[in-house]
């Protein structure tokens, strides 16, 4: 967040660089900003650094090789202008890299990142240049995606935690954002959910409470018959294709099903703190539409037809896809296709990300290598952001639960917990909404602070601990630092002097702070939501340890207003990166 200081470097760099007797093309400072970063390493003060490696692999200098990359920092130092800004610069070497650092103004430090932190507290890193820069997009993002009339499994929950943190980020930047659930509500199934429903007599006013279970439980019914006699499955056959042709009677049915099965998945999305634009569904994708797809790719020359009578596509040689079945039925990828086009017709979108498990892979290869082949320009703007598989997560006795069943039994063992904690305040333990939220943010964290495309094992002993890395330790900080504000005795002051702030553990935590919006744009690149929750855990190690050497009681005025006005910043920071992975900052625990 100190973006005065970070354009005052790339200003001076770019002169620096211009007066270079080997100069090449002109570079802008906007081209030098985004390399110029806090230093983590360097011990107090502050200094900021920039990789010549970097700006080498950018084209920003030209050189031949290690040592010339030496002699270009060397020359870069002798032309950099100092001021009481920047005061020095100097070369650090390492094996791999030739690196400039640049000591800074602490005092002018202090103040531009609290101010900056404190005075826009909703949006701060807007103001970054490294934001700043980011070309603005509009971009769509389909997540979670489950099936209607099913219960919300927690096969979906990974999905729908990472690709809510995908939308959040891209809205953090700047992004005008979308964000579509595309439900499974179409297919054969619905044939044999209406025979069980039908058959169970059951009514609209039945699905008022527990629709999905409801409807669950009428579908495995109407499976098991099925299994038992060939005429149940041939007459959800013929109910399914009464759909597809429009009859009143089946759609209606169809209707309350997929209403009914919406408004629950809210309650549970609720509880995750996730939400959607909107609710598409495949059933928006129905034969004339998918007709559409194939005769756009047989004009083309795409497809052509096997031996069986199905119509395949190839993605490359010797990998065929089906696109149409045999007896003339489409298939999920046609109506994936119509989707994308129907989508960009309807949204512009710069971008669009399908948030699915790695196992997809192939689908979507073949998906975008259709829509490419048809000559739509914006494939290019499709991304398929992978992840792996959880294991373990499971009821405590071991068996597969859904998502609430597993929610609801995180929320009990947290309130035991919490109950049994000397530290829980009297009003806390007195709800469940504590418990809840902290059983939340326990399993979102737990999901997203290994790197996405990994398996892992899910372990709620670790997930709900209060020491380590977790959710609780987020939660637990925020919480902290909103105590000291309202219990410190001392009232923030809008604009107040930070002159008082020269401990080492005072500039420690600026630095941190500072470092915000530069986690924030490699988060944003990498789609890595464990970037960010590094960066955040470092930070509460480091306004932990501050609360013990920076007391505000018992300070001189000036020294405590100051040091609120840091723990301030500290707080905004925290509950900002809490907010973009898709955690609710707790104001009491």
């Amino acid at each position: 967040m100190a973006h005065k200081i970070r354009s005052l470097i790339s200003s001076k760099v770019v002169q620096a660089l211009e007066s270079l007797p080997s100069r090449g093309k002109e570079v802008k400072a906007s081209a030098v900003l985004p390399y110029i970063q806090v230093d983590p390493q360097t011990s107090q003060p502050p200094e900021f650094r920039v990789s010549l490696r970097d700006l080498y692999q950018r084209s920003i200098i030209s050189s031949d090789g290690h040592k010339e990359l030496v002699k270009v920092g060397s020359s870069l130092v002798e032309r950099f202008e100092t001021d009481p800004s920047i005061p020095a610069v100097y070369i650090r070497q390492t094996r791999a890299d030739i690196r400039l650092n640049f000591k800074v103004n602490s005092s002018q430090l202090v103040s531009d990142v609290v101010k900056a932190v404190t005075e826009r507290p909703i949006n701060f890193w807007r103001k970054s240049g490294l934001v700043s820069l980011l070309p603005p997009q509009r971009v769509v993002v389909e997540y979670s995606s489950p099936n209607i009339a099913k219960p919300f499994h927690v096969g979906h929950l990974r999905s729908t935690i990472i690709g809510s943190f995908v939308a959040n980020i891209n809205q953090a930047v700047g992004h005008e954002v979308i964000r579509i659930n595309f439900l499974g509500d179409w297919g054969t199934q619905f044939g044999l959910l209406k025979y069980g429903y039908d058959h169970q007599n059951l009514t609209a006013s039945d699905l008022e409470e527990d629709a999905i279970a409801k409807l669950h439980r009428a579908y495995v019914w109407a499976n098991q018959r099925a299994a038992e006699d060939p005429t149940v499955a041939q007459t959800a056959r013929e109910t399914f294709t009464r759909m597809e042709e429009g009859h009143p009677g089946e759609l209606s049915a169809w209707e309350t099903f997929r209403t009914m099965s919406i408004r629950d998945l809210r309650r549970v999305y609720a509880r995750l703190n996730v939400t959607f634009d909107e609710y598409h569904g495949e059933s928006m994708y129905p034969k004339d539409a998918c007709r559409r797809v194939l005769k756009d790719m047989e004009r083309s020359g795409l497809i052509r037809t096997a031996g069986d009578g199905r119509k395949v596509y190839q993605v490359s040689p010797g990998h065929e896809v089906t696109v149409e079945k045999s007896d003339g039925s489409t298939l999920y990828l046609t109506r994936d296709v119509a989707a994308a086009e129907e989508r960009f017709k309807q949204y512009g979108f710069t971008q669009m990300y399908y948030v699915v498990e790695n196992g997809q892979s192939d689908h979507f290869s073949a998906l975008f290598s259709i829509l490419a082949a048809l000559g739509h320009p914006w494939a290019d703007c499709l991304t398929h952001i992978k992840f792996g598989r959880v294991r373990g997560m499971s009821s405590r006795k071991g068996t597969a639960v859904g998502l609430e069943d597993l929610l609801d039994g995180a929320r009990q063992l947290m309130g035991h917990r919490q109950d049994l904690a000397k530290t829980t305040k009297r009003e806390a333990r007195l709800s469940s909404d504590t418990a809840e939220e902290l059983a939340v943010s326990s399993v979102i964290v737990g999901d997203l602070k290994q790197r996405r495309q990994r398996d892992y094992e899910f372990s709620w002993d670790k997930a709900l601990q209060a020491t380590g890395d977790t959710g609780v330790k987020l939660q637990y900080t925020h919480c902290r630092l909103v105590s000291l504000e309202q219990n410190c005795g001392v009232q923030y002051r809008p604009g107040g002097s930070t002159a008082a702030l020269v401990e080492p553990m005072a500039l420690a935590l600026v630095k941190e702070i500072a470092r915000f919006d530069e986690v924030l744009v490699e988060t944003y690149h990498e789609l890595e939501a464990c970037v960010m929750l590094a960066y955040l855990f470092r930070l509460c190690s480091v306004t932990n340890a501050a609360f013990k050497q920076l007391q505000i009681k018992g300070a001189q005025q000036e020294v405590a207003e100051a040091r609120l006005a840091l723990f301030l910043a500290a707080r905004h920071t925290l509950a900002a990166g809490m907010t973009i992975l898709g955690l609710r900052p707790m104001q009491h625990m």
